[in-house]
């Protein structure tokens, strides 16, 4: 059976979203970061993959995704439980410390 507990993940896309991409994204809390756009929400496994699929499909670029700590969320959103690397052909790598 697969993952399906749910996590909160903040996810950077290079650039900012115009209307096409806010609606895409309209589940998620949008912020614009300097040059980039930060989206954050919860999502389960299948959640994610079809939210790098929206990504890839819109023509963005990845800048970053972040598992947010669930345990930590009412203290900061800053805390981190793991990070992931998003390489071209799509697969999910854990990142290098």
């Amino acid at each position: 059976m697969g993952d399906v507990r749910t996590r909160l993940y903040r996810i950077i896309v290079s650039g900012h979203l115009g209307r096409g991409g806010r609606e895409a994204f309209r589940d998620f809390r949008i912020e614009p970061r300097g040059a980039d756009t930060a989206l954050t929400g919860e999502l389960d496994r299948a959640g994610l993959e079809d939210v790098i699929t929206r990504i890839r499909d819109l023509g963005l670029d990845l800048v970053g995704l972040t598992c947010l700590a669930p345990e930590l969320l009412a203290q900061t959103s800053a805390s981190v439980l793991y990070r992931v690397a998003y390489r071209q052909h799509g697969r999910l790598l854990p990142a290098r410390q």
